[in-house]
């Protein structure tokens, strides 16, 4: 069985934490990106994870088992990002896991039944609120009218033009989802709950990146970081090369309308890791039997 899915970054968002995984989630808008994270799953002779073709332990792995009554899932993955660099990939993680979970025990597989488990994973752990919804839905972007798990959740997907390059590059290690939300729980409440009123309004890419901007400047991105930013990113920004940027969590998403060789090695002399040059997916998971 072959799962492809793509990866997801939200540009704003509103937690909403209850008592209750099914209902716990967020709202906000966010895109969803290739190329995207396949996998194929086996028939369960052994417990093992492979991820780009090294073996993955992690709790989530193991709430999944938990969650569904297994001993083993067994899965290779290929993705072109890893855990904590902002783009989903512990989505993606569940979803996969969850899917050779059920494919263990024999069941029928539909996208809800794998994302309910995978939502509810996410939402033990604390590694996202949405991530799953939106990346079994895709279509480029993805807007959370109700937060929740698959069949709960309230999405609609905006028409956005394919001539639109997105270049996430990581400028600071280790801030993971649970620690953000800790540490950020009151600017993110605040400040979502302001853009995305305003983006119900007028709903449309172009404002999804101008509250996207709004959102990290109240969050992630203080005065001198941006300064940084416009400085280093000038040239490109007045050639309108560069159309957009904003912060999400501890990495730097560009967005481009045709990344050149010159903006890409000014990216990758400036930041550690720049992750690759993805383009909006649009469609969501698919599943091959």
């Amino acid at each position: 069985m072959h799962v492809r899915i793509p990866l997801h970054i939200s540009g704003f968002w509103v937690p909403h934490i209850t008592n209750n995984p099914l209902t716990t989630g967020s709202l906000g808008a966010g895109i969803t990106l290739e190329p995207f994270v396949e996998a194929e799953i086996r028939d369960v002779l052994e417990d093992k994870v492979l991820v780009n073709s090294r073996v993955l332990t992690h709790d989530l792995i193991e709430t999944i088992k938990r969650i569904v009554g297994v001993s083993k899932v067994n899965a290779e993955i290929t993705s072109p990002t890893y855990l904590g660099e902002g783009l989903g990939f512990s989505a993606a993680l569940s979803i996969v896991t969850a899917a050779s979970a059920l494919h263990n025990l024999g069941k029928p597989l539909t996208l809800n039944k794998v994302g309910l488990i995978a939502h509810e994973a996410e939402i033990a752990m604390m590694t996202g609120l949405s991530d799953v919804v939106a990346e079994l839905r895709g279509g480029g972007l993805v807007v959370r009218l109700k937060p929740g798990a698959p069949g709960v959740a309230e999405l609609d997907v905006i028409p956005v033009r394919d001539s639109v390059y997105v270049i996430p590059c990581v400028i600071r290690e280790g801030l993971t989802t649970p620690r953000m939300l800790r540490d950020y729980w009151h600017a993110i409440r605040e400040a979502g709950e302001r853009v995305f009123k305003k983006f119900v309004t007028e709903p449309s890419f172009d404002k999804f990146l101008e509250l996207s901007i709004e959102f990290s400047r109240a969050v992630f991105m203080n005065r001198e970081v941006e300064e940084k930013l416009k400085g280093l990113l000038r040239k490109h920004l007045s050639s309108g090369n560069v159309i957009a940027y904003f912060i999400k969590k501890g990495t730097l998403v560009i967005i481009s309308g045709k990344p050149d060789d010159e903006l890409i090695n000014t990216l990758k002399i400036s930041f550690s890791r720049v992750l690759g040059v993805f383009k909006l997916a649009l469609e969501g998971t698919s599943v091959r039997i």
